[in-house]
């Protein structure tokens, strides 16, 4: 399984490292997505400024550690955090996009749980063209994300619709704390580098860009999050109450956004790597308790989301033969589209909609079908997910744009930019996870694979699910603390100098052999 983990991260991080180089694919206010060729001056101008970002927070992150400065070390934790939420205030005071499609009916049935006035929303059209409890039957998962919502309504007593954007500051907040309690995690086992952990987090500007996008994202990833940092302190430490703590975050995470269960399966997958680590030095009763823990975890996780759903399906009297069919975003996901390959298309998500238990059997017969076809024609299977993976990871707006409408035209070079930028980091992080796990493979911890398992549960998953550029942040966020663990440079040299003095032998043998003839 560990083999399985390292292996899998390393050929997945070099793909998206290749297609960056490669591919920028650029994102418009209707979702269409145009994939160009980079230039080579545009390559040289990544890779440079990467390299500088590694010197700079490198130099810097070395006189910190000289000093043993602890004081000096808070206080720059406190300028960035202090600094990162006036960011997040600051756009959200100036960018206020309007609140549409999926958004403004999650609102509304948040509204409608909170306030028990079912009159006042649902039956109003949505953009679907079908009632609002109709869109709450068709898409039960919904329901989960605006009773979380409804709950917040009745803590803080209000319903306003900029609560929820508040609500994604703080998730911001969470998430740039999350990230930094992960690295002490990892500290204890590697040399970390503070100073470009919060860089990293502070520069990631897509983040803070959708903190007016209320849809649940930030506020389930910092609580995923969490969920990682008290897992690992459950393994380090053994007290119960942090799988405790972990499960009751993952699964409000799992209620506001059902791709939560990548980091649920992925924690699973290191507590019980931990459990036969284990195994042979702990009694029967402490393996039994582990056991049960995870068995608890799992049931905390996962279970109330699906009570939640059954009790609001049974009060309304929702058709559950009329929920839109998730096997429908499987053949979306492996179909052509205007968009990009694996986008929403509506050939096939509308007559889903319209029709669920009709096209639930129609689409299993074309899947196969499309499964034979591209089994039969390798080449374009090859073309086709190439260009779908390149459609998400090589967007490094990652919606943050189109989501906040934005109009391209008028801030052409600010998205250049932010492309730029967003760009730099991602090849930063895939390449430094890369050179950490290469170097550390004979040392590698069950921390570092847990880290990677989500990353590689995230990639996969959405090259067989239907595509958006902005639901791979998560596996972008997470590569993060992994990049903040110091590279051994003087190995780098010592292997270069290796390759270059089995060149030079190789040569000089070759010359030998050519003045004997």
């Amino acid at each position: 399984m560990k083999k399985i983990i390292y292996y899998l991260g390393i050929v997945f991080l070099a793909l998206i490292i290749g297609l960056n180089l490669i591919y920028t694919a650029t994102l418009d206010n209707s979702e269409h997505i145009q994939i160009n060729n980079n230039q080579l001056f545009y390559i040289f101008a990544l890779i440079s400024i990467g390299i500088f970002i590694f010197i700079i927070t490198r130099i810097i992150n070395f006189i910190l550690d000289k000093e043993k400065n602890i004081k000096k070390r808070k206080i720059l934790f406190i300028f960035f955090l202090i600094f990162y939420i006036f960011l997040n205030i600051i756009w959200c005071i100036i960018i206020r996009p309007a609140v549409v499609a999926d958004q403004i009916h999650v609102y509304n049935l948040a509204q409608t749980f909170y306030s028990g006035n079912d009159e006042k929303f649902l039956p109003q059209l949505t953009y679907a063209g079908i009632p609002l409890i109709e869109y709450m039957q068709a898409y039960p998962q919904q329901i989960t994300l605006a009773f979380v919502y409804n709950i917040f309504f009745r803590i803080i007593h209000f319903d306003g619709i900029e609560m929820l954007r508040i609500l994604n500051i703080v998730g911001n907040i969470i998430i740039f704390i999350a990230l930094y309690k992960i690295c002490n995690q990892i500290s204890k086992k590697y040399k970390t580098n503070k100073t470009l952990l919060l860089f990293l987090i502070i520069t990631f500007f897509s983040l803070i860009m959708l903190s007016t996008f209320v849809y649940g994202d930030i506020p389930s990833i910092a609580l995923c999050l969490f969920n990682v940092y008290f897992a690992m302190k459950y393994v380090d430490t053994n007290k119960y109450s942090y799988i405790v703590y972990a499960s009751l975050l993952i699964m409000i995470a799992y209620m506001m956004r059902m791709n939560s269960l990548i980091f649920i399966i992925a924690t699973v997958i290191y507590l019980l790597l931990a459990f036969f680590n284990n195994i042979k030095t702990n009694t029967t009763k402490k393996n039994i308790i582990n056991i049960l823990l995870i068995i608890i975890y799992i049931c905390i996780s996962i279970l109330p989301s699906n009570l939640v759903k059954s009790y609001y399906i049974k009060k309304y009297e929702l058709n559950k033969e009329m929920a839109y069919p998730n096997i429908s975003f499987f053949l979306i996901a492996m179909s052509e589209s205007s968009r990009a390959n694996g986008w929403y298309n509506e050939s096939i998500g509308e007559p889903a909609l319209k029709n669920p238990i009709e096209k639930k059997e129609e689409y299993r017969d074309e899947i196969k079908d499309r499964i034979m076809y591209l089994k039969d024609n390798l080449k374009y299977t090859f073309n086709f997910y190439i260009m779908k993976i390149a459609s998400m990871w090589t967007e490094n707006t990652y919606s943050a744009i189109q989501n906040n409408n934005v109009d391209q035209i008028s801030i052409g070079s600010v998205q250049f930019i932010l492309t730029f930028h967003q760009k730099v980091l991602l090849l930063f992080m895939s390449m430094s996870s890369i050179i950490i796990l290469i170097q550390q493979r004979k040392n590698i911890s069950l921390e570092l694979l847990f880290l990677i398992t989500i990353f590689i549960g995230g990639f996969s998953f959405h090259i067989l699910w239907e595509a958006k550029s902005r639901y791979i942040i998560p596996y972008i966020i997470i590569l993060i603390p992994i990049s903040s663990i110091e590279i051994n440079i003087t190995r780098i040299k010592e292997v270069f100098e290796k390759i270059v003095n089995r060149k030079d032998y190789k040569y000089k043998l070759l010359l030998l052999k050519s003045k004997e003839k």
